[in-house]
């Protein structure tokens, strides 16, 4: 061979090692454009938003910054940053506390009927917390609420005997419809845990309480840490209880100040803007405490390999007690509020004796005979499918490239998946109106989609991904010896073994879409209003009853779409939430 045939024969080789370079690039520089313009473009615009006079497509609008400027020093803002991280730490507090004792009377305990309770106990994530606070509103608001009109009908109680449209109540309403996250965090470490330290204190001589208090809370202290960061995160960002329950008559809070600064005149969108780079600071130093709780509770958490069983504590005397704690909760947030909301949906005055009540079906014939309402539901339906089937199919092309095909930058496209769960809805809506203010999207229910594709990447992401990992590789390497293609191996093993945490996921961000109300309320218009919007509206205008109703329609959907998973689909929601 000559000098001059191997010199064309290495030019082509070299151009196919570049060309196959090119293409391994592709993929994640695709997916990381597309991360950075769904996740981090919006961040960034509200960040410059907040230094401006104006919306961009304002002309006479400058860079200024006099928003930051009186967010971040003047006294009113002062004094809500912290009432709002003050009320947060006491809601993060109050939920541990219950989220413990339910999670250690459910995990450690003889109490019967665990599965069932436990079902109880995390129903309130898949239900909307703003449905949950306006059920409140008429349980318990001062004059008119029906726990004051009862004691005032049947005991003769002069003046309100509880009160929620006060800081107390919304702290309190806000803890009640957080516990499940506190649950679910503080029980899996429960069910992880090797009981063997447990055995031994017991063969030791001490007794039930003594071993939880100085043996199991111990292990599981990182994972409590965990679970009061992450519900603080929460409670910083969150919109509709505060907002339900008084907004800032009862008590400041940011979240409730961005939604005033772009829903009354004047209008001022720089200064929503910078109350969001408020709540984003305060966000991100928690969500750095949670990670940090978060890896140290997986060191200690001592799954073993061997097979165990956990010794349960017989509560003899105590279960009756321990009953009625668990019934008291499941009744005060789900059943007292949706008794409340079925009894003025099918009233007609609310403030009337409950025991002159006249009911009747025409709330509900006006409310659904409305084009509003209808276009509402439509609008809530499409975004409640559409949302969740891109986010899995971004979660599924996300956690393929990074743990099968493992990408350059893997470990950066992973974190900019997970950055949003720093993020409060309120921000990101922020954000996105921003982004999006002068682009076709802005206004029709795509805007929607976008936001809350964005929002809850990290779940569906997370959920695939670590359904994904727990695959044994050796499955699909047998499929690539017997000849399979790449495509034909991830379609016939890979993802047909990864399907329930797929189904999982699609379910979990249904539920996080039909009831999201914080972004959506920020980025709403006359034609895309979903159906937390428009109860929303309902309850500004005073009609309790019509928000009531839409409430219940979205319930109704939650439900519908929580008995597809459950019963259709199997999917264990357990798994899911």
């Amino acid at each position: 061979m000559s000098i001059t045939q191997t010199q064309t024969q290495a030019i082509p080789a070299g151009r196919a090692e570049g060309l196959r370079r090119r293409r391994g690039l592709a993929l994640p520089l695709a997916l990381g454009t597309l991360l950075t313009v769904l996740v981090l473009l919006p961040i960034l615009l509200m960040f410059l938003g907040a230094m401006r006079t104006g919306t961009f497509v304002d002309p006479r609008a400058q860079f200024s910054l006099r928003s930051l400027q009186t967010v971040y020093t003047t006294l009113p803002y002062l004094k809500t940053l912290s009432v709002t991280i003050g009320a947060s730490l006491l809601v993060s507090l109050i939920a541990c506390l219950v989220g413990i004792a339910l999670a250690w009377l459910l995990s450690r305990t003889d109490i019967r009927a665990r599965g069932f309770m436990e079902q109880c106990v995390i129903a309130p994530l898949y239900l909307s917390p703003f449905v949950g606070a306006l059920a409140w509103l008429i349980l318990a608001s001062p004059n008119a609420g029906l726990i004051n009109v009862i004691a005032r009908d049947l005991l003769g109680i002069q003046g309100a005997i509880i009160n929620v449209v006060s800081a107390t109540g919304v702290i309190l309403i806000m803890a009640l419809y957080n516990v499940p996250y506190a649950y679910m965090t503080v029980s899996s470490a429960l069910k992880g845990m090797d009981p063997s330290m447990e055995e031994a204190s017991y063969l030791n001589g001490a007794g039930a309480f003594t071993t939880a208090y100085k043996i199991t809370l111990p292990i599981v202290r990182p994972a409590i840490i965990s679970a009061f960061f992450f519900v603080f995160v929460l409670t910083c960002g969150t919109f509709s209880i505060p907002a339900a329950l008084g907004g800032t008559q009862a008590m400041p809070f940011l979240a409730v100040d961005i939604y005033r600064a772009v829903a009354t005149f004047p209008l001022d969108y720089s200064r929503a803007a910078a109350i969001g780079t408020l709540i984003f600071w305060i966000s991100l130093i928690g969500v750095a405490f949670y990670r940090f709780a978060s890896r140290v509770a997986t060191r200690f958490v001592t799954v073993t390999a061997r097979g165990y069983r956990a010794r349960l504590v017989r509560l003899r005397g105590w279960r009756f007690a321990a009953l009625l704690f668990i019934l008291a909760y499941v009744v005060l947030a789900i059943i007292l509020p949706y008794l409340a909301l079925l009894y003025v949906a099918f009233t007609r005055f609310t403030s009337s004796s409950i025991l002159d009540a006249h009911f009747t079906l025409a709330n509900f014939a006006a409310v659904l005979g409305s084009v509003s309402v209808q276009q509402s539901v439509l609008n809530t339906l499409l975004v409640g499918i559409l949302s969740p089937t891109f986010c899995v199919a971004l979660g599924i092309v996300l956690a393929y490239a990074v743990r099968r095909l493992r990408v350059r930058g893997g470990d950066i496209l992973d974190y900019i998946a997970m950055f949003p769960i720093a993020v409060p809805g309120i921000v990101f809506g922020t954000g996105i109106f921003w982004t999006y203010l002068m682009t076709p999207a802005y206004g029709t229910i795509w805007i929607l989609v976008i936001a809350f594709v964005a929002s809850y990447i990290p779940f569906a992401y997370r959920m695939i991904d670590t359904s994904m990992i727990q695959i044994d590789k050796s499955l699909e390497e047998a499929s690539s010896v017997c000849g399979g293609s790449h495509w034909h191996t991830a379609r016939k093993i890979t993802f047909a073994l990864i399907k329930p945490g797929v189904l999982s996921a699609w379910i979990l961000v249904f539920i996080f879409s039909i009831r999201e109300i914080s972004a959506a309320i920020l980025l709403a218009s006359p034609s895309n209003k979903v159906l937390s919007v428009m109860s929303w509206d309902y309850l500004e205008f005073g009609n309790v009853q019509n928000a009531t109703i839409i409430g219940l329609l979205q319930t109704a959907i939650l439900g519908a779409g929580i008995f597809v998973g459950r019963f259709v689909l199997r999917v264990k929601l357990s798994q899911a939430t």
